[in-house]
């Protein structure tokens, strides 16, 4: 997750992240310190492989 403050000074706490749909992760969070700015959210998908 990428703040507008950067580094460690992580204003949110993120509280859910899954696989909403076939195509689609969601993650909500709550923003505990009322800092505005835009929040961007990365999601890196690999294919599941049968381990048997």
């Amino acid at each position: 997750m990428v703040t507008p403050l950067g580094g460690n000074n992580l204003t949110v706490q993120m509280y859910e992240s899954y696989p909403s749909d076939g195509d689609t992760w969601t993650v909500s969070f709550v923003n505990s310190a009322g800092t505005t700015g835009t929040y961007t959210v990365y999601a890196v998908c690999t294919p599941v492989t049968d381990a048997g």
